[in-house]
């Protein structure tokens, strides 16, 4: 008998009494073989439902343990390079592809640059600058540094991939971050819906944009590099990923406005001081 329902974002919660299940709408995607391909891999570290209807996926409602961020964290990343390690394949690299993609990163990086300094050139040329406006003046240099850094490790990384054959990859969960891992009895991985195969890199990528100020990312990449060490070439295209700025508008001038600023630029900072740290342990890595 049902005591009561609630819904979690999406899921709704029905709560018996004695017990808790979840109930997520079966989007379209083949679930099947997603969860096959899990299995086939010996991989036990993802939310199975304990039922499957042509419109809905049932989970039993697990209770979280009380841990913080990093704590979390650290176990999302075991999961994750055992998910890697024990999925990696290597693929024929197809040139014109590769071709593609080093050319969408230059043309994404000079169209930001385009943007950004016709967006510098409007505002140097007022008389009175709005707060936003005055506060994307005083950090722009911070946007061009990563814009110049990120023109390096695109041609450094094309460098390396132009002269491979063959490129690893490995089954990704494809929404990676602390909201959609769960540690209870045991540690979880959950919505799968977008699980595939892709680079290695893909995982990272995503938790560090979606949590970078939310955890010790440093410590977090230390760990996962020591379980599933990266290769120069997959390295790079992490950093190429996170060093590249997004767009930001900086209308209408607003108190949420200069706010979203100081999120985007922070995000700049703690970004570059992530990669300045972590090639500075590289070297000492190298050179011992």
């Amino acid at each position: 008998m049902i005591n009561k329902y609630s819904y979690l974002k999406d899921v709704k919660v029905i709560d018996y009494g004695n017990e808790k299940v979840l109930i997520k709408r079966k989007k379209k995607y083949d679930i099947d073989k997603i969860y096959k391909y899990l299995d086939d891999h010996n991989i036990n570290n993802y939310l199975r439902p304990f039922k499957i209807t042509d419109k809905d996926l049932h989970f039993n409602y697990l209770n979280r343990k009380n841990l913080d961020n990093d704590e979390i964290a650290k176990h999302l990343v075991y999961a994750l390079s055992d998910l890697q390690n024990k999925t990696t394949i290597y693929k024929e690299i197809d040139k014109d592809k590769l071709k593609e993609e080093y050319d969408s990163f230059k043309n994404r990086i000079i169209y930001l640059e385009e943007y950004y300094f016709t967006m510098q050139d409007i505002i140097e040329n007022k008389v009175y600058m709005t707060p936003s406006e005055y506060f994307f003046i005083r950090n722009v240099s911070i946007i061009y540094s990563a814009l110049n850094y990120s023109k390096q490790l695109v041609e450094s990384w094309y460098k390396i991939m132009k002269e491979k054959r063959r490129e690893r990859y490995v089954y990704v969960h494809g929404k990676c971050e602390l909201s959609h891992f769960i540690i209870s009895d045991n540690d979880y991985f959950i919505s799968l819906e977008k699980a595939h195969i892709g680079r290695p890199t893909e995982d990272f990528i995503a938790f560090f944009k979606k949590n970078y100020d939310d955890t010790d990312m440093m410590s977090n990449f230390k760990f996962y590099q020591h379980r599933y060490r990266y290769k120069e070439e997959e390295y790079l295209y992490l950093l190429i990923n996170i060093t590249i700025p997004e767009k930001i508008d900086i209308y209408p001038s607003s108190l949420n406005k200069c706010l979203e600023l100081i999120k985007f630029f922070d995000k700049l900072k703690l970004t570059s001081e992530f990669i300045l740290k972590n090639e500075k342990d590289k070297k000492h890595y190298e050179k011992h």
